[in-house]
């Protein structure tokens, strides 16, 4: 393989990474969250995080890759961050999880800059579509004072 589809392998793998996170956080808030209809709207969510993961790692097979299937230390930090913030009440997982899609939508933004085949470019700019989706809605739950709002 080369330099540079082994940069693009890193850089995927990284997305998969910070994907797999989310989920994982995602079923941390799920499991602590009392309104069903905020529960549903967050799985939803977990279930985007999910196709990403499902999506990205076909195209680093695609590359010749091996797709990370495991969270990193971050992931477990952010995870059990969610789990103990989420124990405080609806509100304060949303905003547990607000944290969580500022990173996401950061990190997908940042890797709307890098050099990508077009097409690898097309399903980045989507997943990042999808993130910023999730961080309006979850604002909006929480400027709703954690009630829930119309769908996105």
């Amino acid at each position: 393989m080369g330099s540079d589809t082994n940069l693009i392998l890193g850089k995927l793998n990284q997305l998969i990474a910070l994907d797999l996170d989310a989920m994982s956080s995602y079923e941390s808030a799920i499991l602590r969250i009392s309104s069903s209809l905020i529960r549903d709207r967050l799985d939803a969510f977990r279930r985007d995080h999910e196709r990403h993961v499902q999506a990205l790692s076909k195209v680093v097979q695609t590359f010749g890759g091996v797709p990370r299937t495991r969270q990193d230390v971050t992931g477990l930090v952010l995870q059990a961050f969610t789990a103990v913030t989420a124990m405080m009440g609806d509100e304060a997982a949303l905003r547990a999880m607000r944290a969580n899609e500022e990173l996401t939508n950061r990190t997908y933004r940042n890797a709307l800059e890098d050099k990508w085949p077009a097409s690898v470019h097309s399903l980045v700019l989507h997943h990042y579509d999808d993130e910023l989706r999730h961080l309006m809605t979850i604002k909006d739950l929480i400027e709703a004072g954690g009630e829930e709002v119309a769908p996105a």
